[in-house]
């Protein structure tokens, strides 16, 4: 379980990442297997709370705000 100030940290990193079009790292929780996602967040849905991400082969993956445990910028 994340707490608030992650949470607040995640929303904050991928706002960045969204408004100046940085790639971003995803940790994921996939149940029980960590998993590393690699993108750029094209858009978030408001209410479900899911991420899109577009990849770099330029494919496309939804995941799941729930499923996140860490997100980093690669600037």
């Amino acid at each position: 379980m994340l707490d608030e100030y992650q949470v607040e940290e995640f929303e904050n990193n991928i706002h960045y990442a969204m408004e100046y079009h940085l790639p971003i790292r995803f940790s994921l929780h996939n149940e029980g297997n960590p998993e590393e996602l690699h993108g750029y967040c094209v858009y978030i849905h408001p209410i479900t709370k899911e991420l899109r991400i577009q990849k770099k082969d330029s494919s496309f993956e939804k995941i799941k705000f729930d499923e996140v445990i860490s997100v980093t910028v690669e600037d």
